[in-house]
């Protein structure tokens, strides 16, 4: 486990990536949270890859190793408004 500075230090670059405009990046600890939004599952599938793939690439420019194991994807809808 890094301490704080040396968190700050190593992942900060990460957050300030080009994400897309649909994206946002949040850190907490260190874990890694991101937030996709879009108009249907396909479409989330799709920008959540395109993010990943740029985080799997800063990570080989880094030499840091993330535990796909300890990863998790999460789908959360708005529900339908009842009138």
């Amino acid at each position: 486990m890094l301490r704080p500075r040396l968190w700050n230090i190593k992942y900060n670059p990460l957050l300030i990536q080009h994400f897309g405009k649909r994206t946002k990046a949040i850190a907490f600890a260190d874990d890694l949270l991101i937030a996709v939004r879009a108009e249907n599952v396909q479409e989330a599938e799709n920008f959540v890859n395109m993010e990943i793939n740029k985080i799997t690439n800063w990570a080989k420019e880094n030499k840091i190793n993330f535990h796909e194991q300890k990863s998790k994807v999460m789908l959360a809808t708005k529900g339908k408004e009842e009138k």
